[in-house]
């Protein structure tokens, strides 16, 4: 057996030896939990309706383990980047995640089956997408009619019109219901 007379790694290296006087602290980084709980697994490169963007942890996991998270990193100084839908949930303003799953896919289906409307899925992080209405992006506008969802209002649907300077302020609406009464006005902006 060969015993080694060799010196520890902290005597060669005397920066070591420092480092490990040192206490490491942890710091907890809610935006990078946060930022995990949101991030879709696999990544959606292409979506083409708001359930395909439904794969992040915040979508999958138990909605009371969601809800806890959530709360937990919201605290009063902060706003979170989250769906419309968990902001209300938050508040009590829905029953359940899938009542708000079930008003992205109505109004998808309601959407997607009218010519002109395309669902946009970058919106951004956590956030469930919009609509926009692309025969209304002509001439001098530069940004077309949009519809998205939100949790400004008990109705979920905003309606912004096509602009050129600046976005116009937000039509809410009330529902799909509100939303088919509508876009025979909305689709002629």
């Amino acid at each position: 057996m060969v015993h080694s007379t060799e010196c520890s790694p902290e005597r060669r290296n005397p920066l070591l030896n420092r480092r490990s006087q040192t206490d490491v602290q942890l710091v907890a980084v809610p935006r990078l939990e946060w930022s995990l709980a949101t991030e879709a697994h696999p990544t959606v490169a292409e979506a083409a309706a708001p359930a395909s963007m439904r794969r992040s942890w915040i979508h999958t996991a138990p909605e009371q383990k969601v809800l806890e998270l959530y709360r937990k990193l919201h605290g009063p100084a902060s706003r979170l980047p989250a769906p419309w839908w968990l902001r209300a949930l938050d508040r009590g303003e829905l029953a359940s995640r899938d009542e708000g799953f079930a008003l992205e896919d109505d109004v998808h289906r309601l959407l997607a089956g009218r010519g002109g409307w395309f669902f946009v899925p970058w919106a951004g992080v956590g956030e469930t997408g919009y609509w926009e209405y692309g025969p209304s992006e002509r001439g001098t506008r530069h940004a077309p009619t949009t519809v998205a969802l939100t949790d400004r209002h008990p109705g979920w649907i905003q309606v912004v019109a096509a602009y050129t300077d600046g976005p116009s302020q937000p039509l809410p609406l009330s529902g799909p219901d509100g939303l088919l009464a509508a876009l025979p006005v909305v689709e002629s902006w």
